[in-house]
């Protein structure tokens, strides 16, 4: 039975009293924001960790560490997040333009504060795996390259082709290295097919850019960092990895990744 009208007025007037006298007041649970990481950690966490495994598991399997083995199983681990990259090139390439074209509004001038503003914006954790977060990637790039938000362009059909062709071949080579899941000589033609063809569509893609003053109106230093040293990597690793490939041809061996 409920008190007296004067002490519900009051109870209804204070509700600290009301908690007093045993009665709860309805609150709603306050709500926590999703969960999300800056991209940069997410890309270098993803780098590192999936480095690092297949280095452990060549440890773990042979007793030794070795510069061929690691330096390749980063480098074919870093193509094959980048060939995932290129997949969604491919799926949200009319998305890629539209992003493009609100970029180059904002950003024109200054176009390394928007790979700054990529890299350090934050992704829900349930979005990291959405192909979508990644498309933002190219029309970040799109600003030094047109090209790569344009699906006529060399450049567009050069990456798609490295992404949906090289994925696997790089998977496999990364573990082959440890597992040896083929022949030596096996696993080197692999190696040495999908490596020129990386450097062959990277020298070809620098010339292409040069040749077409893609580099003019933009700082010397925003081009080393951007398409100098993506450019560099894809040039000196498949060099290192044709090598290997040649002597694990010729050799029909593993021993040059030591165990």
């Amino acid at each position: 039975m409920s008190g007296s009208p004067e002490h519900d007025a009051d109870l209804d007037a204070d509700p600290n009293a009301r908690a007093e006298g045993g009665v709860s007041s309805p609150t709603s649970p306050p709500i926590s924001p999703p969960i999300s990481l800056p991209i940069w950690l997410v890309v270098v966490g993803a780098t590192v960790l999936g480095t690092a495994l297949p280095v452990g598991l060549h440890y773990a399997e042979h007793g030794v560490f070795n510069g061929h083995q690691l330096a390749l199983a980063f480098f074919f681990w870093l193509n094959a997040i980048i060939a995932l990259w290129e997949i969604c090139l491919f799926l949200h390439i009319d998305l890629i333009r539209r992003q493009y074209e609100g970029f180059v509004r904002d950003y024109r001038g200054r176009e390394l504060d928007r790979v700054i503003d990529l890299f350090t914006s934050r992704v829900p954790l349930r979005r990291v795996l959405a192909t979508e977060t990644w498309a933002e990637i190219w029309s970040s790039y799109s600003l030094f390259d047109e090209s790569y938000s344009d699906k006529r362009s060399f450049g567009f059909f050069i990456d798609i082709g490295n992404g949906f062709t090289t994925l696997v071949p790089s998977l496999l080579f990364a573990y082959g290295m440890t597992f040896h899941i083929l022949p030596a000589r096996a696993l080197g033609i692999i190696g040495l097919v999908i490596s020129y063809q990386m450097l062959y569509g990277t020298l070809v893609y620098f010339t292409s850019f040069v040749l077409n003053g893609r580099f003019r109106g933009h700082r010397p230093f925003d081009l080393a960092i951007f398409v100098g040293l993506s450019n560099g990597l894809w040039t000196v690793f498949p060099i290192w990895a044709i090598g290997v490939s040649i002597w694990m041809i010729y050799n029909d061996s593993y021993a040059i990744f030591g165990g």
